[in-house]
């Protein structure tokens, strides 16, 4: 297992290549998070099991945006199927994936957990929403804002320790504990790259409203919507298809393979070290 580790700017270069992966097939990528996005509202209805399955289930979702974003390098088509190929006619990769969504379940309750102890409280945030008017008035204040920030800064780390496990589960056939610590290594060893990579996104975000209130000033209402929800949905469309370009670049491309066939290398690949993870000094 040889992880890879790349200049900072290659994080923008994930970002590139994420844009150019969802615009091939802007619709099928749309399609699949519009597809993604209502089942989970379906599903999070369900009392107390919902979320959980919510949960559950997404770093199998992770890996098929993965696979979609693979399929349309290779110039084929993508499907709705695509999502549920990482855990379809495999039994031991159905396993591994119910025990990695089981742990990202575990983790992610222990952030709201720490998020409740550290933040404003469940309490407080309660009497801020019965005592506003709108949604602007709870999102604007300041309790709100600070319960917000604990549950980010508190779920980035787990962002990092899972990112690269579905990939290590179904192509690299890793045992869950060594891909999150392969994960872990990787992340933290490319943090400078995740950096830019999530700035980057942050400020293609904020590129995006910013076009959408012009937009929504000079069209009406309807056609103006419909044109801010399809420019979202593209761009959370982008971010996921970027996924497989982020965990391509940290680990060798044989490692990757179900096979151990070597992927090619994403375009414009970087100058890059390899290192043996089992002897990293992480």
């Amino acid at each position: 297992m040889k992880l890879r580790i790349v200049p900072a700017s290659r994080g923008l270069v994930w970002l590139q290549q994420g844009l150019n992966v969802a615009r091939q097939q802007p619709f099928h990528f749309m399609g699949l998070v519009g597809l993604v996005a209502s089942a989970g509202i379906l599903l999070a209805g369900l009392p107390l099991i919902g979320p959980l399955l919510v949960l559950t289930a997404m770093p199998a979702v992770w890996m098929g945006f993965m696979l979609a974003s693979r399929r349309t390098m290779a110039g084929e088509r993508v499907t709705p199927g695509v999502l549920l190929e990482a855990v379809r006619g495999d039994g031991g990769a159905r396993q591994a994936f119910l025990k990695l969504g089981a742990a990202y379940v575990v983790a992610t309750l222990i952030v709201m957990q720490l998020a409740h102890l550290l933040g404003p409280g469940a309490n407080v945030l309660g009497e801020v929403i019965s005592q506003s008017k709108t949604a602007g008035e709870v999102l604007n204040h300041p309790d709100v804002q600070r319960d917000l920030l604990w549950r980010l800064v508190l779920s980035l780390p787990v962002s990092l320790l899972f990112w690269h496990t579905p990939a290590l589960l179904l192509w690299a056939r890793t045992p869950i504990g060594k891909a999150l610590f392969f994960s872990a290594v990787a992340s933290w060893r490319n943090l400078g790259a995740f950096v830019l990579y999530g700035a980057g996104w942050m400020a293609a975000i904020s590129a995006l409203v910013v076009v959408d209130r012009f937009v929504l000033s000079l069209l009406p209402d309807v056609l103006g919507s419909l044109l801010a929800v399809s420019g979202g949905l593209w761009l959370f469309a982008a971010f996921y298809a970027s996924l497989y370009f982020t965990v391509m670049d940290c680990f060798d491309s044989s490692a990757s393979e179900p096979d151990g066939s070597s992927q090619p290398s994403p375009p414009d690949a970087p100058q890059t070290t390899d290192r043996d993870v089992n002897s990293t000094d992480a």
